[in-house]
């Protein structure tokens, strides 16, 4: 990207896992925003688009595979990174689906701060 922020909107139902995620995106100088679930983050890529995504997939109302063929569909310029801790099932599962169903990275729970950044910088790229 030019000199322009990169706009990152986060899309989690954990509070502390969104805070930590938004500090840190931010601390690194992108633009962040975020959202509780994936009907929060549609009402919000209405009024503005990030550039990228970062949605967990296990969330109440509209959970994060869901997100990503809705973003995929409306808004295909949009880069998608999945994550998630798995819930009560195995995370590499959902990760992998999360892949076959559009996303441009995947990253497993708990997320190392580099990988992340790294991860921004590969799908953004």
């Amino acid at each position: 990207m030019s000199d322009k922020k990169l706009r990152i909107l986060i899309v989690d139902d954990e509070e502390d896992v969104r805070e930590t995620l938004c500090e840190n995106l931010l601390a690194c100088g992108f633009e962040v925003t975020s959202a509780v679930d994936g009907i929060d983050a549609e009402q919000q890529m209405g009024k503005s688009l990030p550039d990228l995504v970062i949605t967990d997939i296990i969330m109440p109302r509209r959970e994060g595979l869901e997100t990503i063929t809705e973003i995929r569909k409306k808004y295909p310029q949009v880069k998608l990174i999945a994550i998630s801790g798995g819930g009560r099932t195995n995370t590499t599962d959902f990760l992998a689906l999360a892949e076959k169903l559009g996303a441009d990275g995947v990253l497993a729970k708990p997320i190392e701060l580099d990988e992340l950044e790294k991860m921004i910088r590969k799908v953004t790229r």
